[in-house]
């Protein structure tokens, strides 16, 4: 299987950086509890970031190195696709460039950030967080869900008793 070359924008690395890392964290929330060591739960998820260092030889390094800030200053985000990864929707967020004495080789290092996820059809953690001002017709409406199953899996009074921070059951 040949490997893929790094690639992001209209520019495609001739040779793939050195090292590539992406880093992924989750957001836990702690709370103590009284008689009990702790309880944690799952907030969400933090932006992925995928950073890394290569270099640039040869005559054309500098013009390499060039295009690849070009690419740096363009606006908005696009699809990154990296070796052994999935490609994830990005931000190029930083670019340092490292010229050497001699004009054939050129060092870089670099760091992109994921752009928020697209909105989902469906939810598949199993509940929502109700938002200021919402109901569950509109949670319905957010989450993709019928407002039947909705109403059917929680014990609201009616479609409008739902505050803000109410945990709403979706499976």
């Amino acid at each position: 299987m040949e490997m893929i070359k790094m690639k992001y924008k209209d520019f495609e690395f001739d040779v793939n950086p050195t090292d590539i890392r992406l880093s992924m964290s989750k957001n836990i929330s702690r709370h103590d509890l009284p008689y009990e060591a702790q309880n944690c739960e799952e907030m969400g998820k933090n932006a992925a970031v995928v950073s890394g260092k290569g270099y640039f030889l040869g005559e054309d390094a500098m013009n390499k190195a060039y295009a690849l800030s070009r690419v740096y200053n363009k606006k908005g985000s696009d699809y990154l696709f990296t070796p052994y990864c999935v490609p994830i929707k990005v931000f190029f967020n930083s670019l340092d460039i490292i010229y050497s004495a001699s004009n054939s080789r050129v060092e870089y290092t670099f760091e992109f950030t994921q752009d928020k996820p697209e909105k989902k059809d469906t939810y598949d953690f199993g509940y929502t967080i109700a938002k200021d001002g919402e109901n569950l017709f509109d949670i319905a409406n957010r989450t993709g869900l019928e407002i039947e199953k909705i109403a059917s899996l929680n014990d609201f009074g009616d479609l409008f008793s739902v505050k803000e921070g109410d945990r709403v059951w979706l499976i």
